[in-house]
């Protein structure tokens, strides 16, 4: 064999031996690379809730959903409506900080002091715009028709006062409910807040604001595996709807 062609051979087989490797290490190093920028560059949206919300598993929304936009994150915030602990530390984190908050009550703080509701919620949402959290309302799900019945006789038997909140069988924890619900609403349309409306999404009608009895476990006043699968349907709308600009135009100033 010529001397040439030894010399082509090698140079062949150090084309795939060093050159060949080399060039495969370098596009998984950009593939790595652009899955991490790709990540760094997804929104984080934390939901703010009590146990309820732990039901809802909103961190595996993106695998039911397929969206791969957000990055979903829960905390619960206490078995009270006052949830400004939990929301201080998580606002205040100097890693994984939420870009955007979804401030969930539960229905079983009500009825309670409408205006010191309003007032906390009023609160939290400066304290999230202060740490250049996006703050996101969200209404409450309201209770069935039948649940106060339901509660009425789960009171005696456990040896509790049925008319701790006035008469029964007039359905107060809706009513109320409902009356934060609407504060809710106006107050982030006069605001340009965005907000995530639970109680549309479970509620039988726009005139009949009643949780719907598929959507209910037994109590009326938690919800089921369904309505949890409805609200999925609701966030990604919701979270296309918000100014993410916001943060931008904040570090400007």
């Amino acid at each position: 064999m010529p001397h040439w062609m030894g010399c082509f051979f090698l140079g062949i087989l150090l084309l795939f031996v060093v050159i060949v490797p080399a060039q495969g290490l370098k596009n998984r190093n950009e593939e790595r690379r652009d899955s991490i920028n790709k990540n760094e560059s997804r929104k984080r949206v934390l939901l703010l809730g009590a146990s309820v919300g732990r039901a809802w598993n909103i961190s595996e929304l993106n695998k039911r959903r397929g969206n791969n936009d957000y990055i979903f994150e829960y905390m619960h915030g206490g078995s009270a409506f006052d949830k400004s602990e939990k929301l201080r530390q998580v606002i205040s984190r100097m890693d994984k900080k939420p870009d955007a908050i979804f401030i969930k009550e539960c229905a079983a703080y009500f009825p309670g002091d409408l205006d010191n509701f309003q007032k906390l919620m009023k609160q939290w949402v400066n304290e999230c715009k202060n740490q250049d959290v996006i703050p996101i309302p969200t209404t409450v799900v309201p209770v069935t028709r039948l649940h106060p019945f339901k509660k009425f006789l789960i009171d005696i038997i456990k040896i509790r006062n049925p008319f701790k909140f006035g008469n029964p069988f007039e359905n107060v924890r809706n009513r109320s409910i409902l009356e934060y619900n609407d504060w809710i609403r106006s107050y982030c349309n006069q605001n340009g807040l965005s907000f995530l409306d639970l109680e549309a999404a479970t509620r039988f009608s726009e005139d009949n604001r009643y949780l719907r009895e598929d959507f209910a476990k037994i109590d009326g006043l938690h919800i089921n595996s369904k309505a949890y699968l409805g609200l999925d349907k609701i966030i990604i709308p919701v979270l296309k709807s918000v100014n993410w600009e916001y943060k931008v135009k904040r570090s400007l100033k």
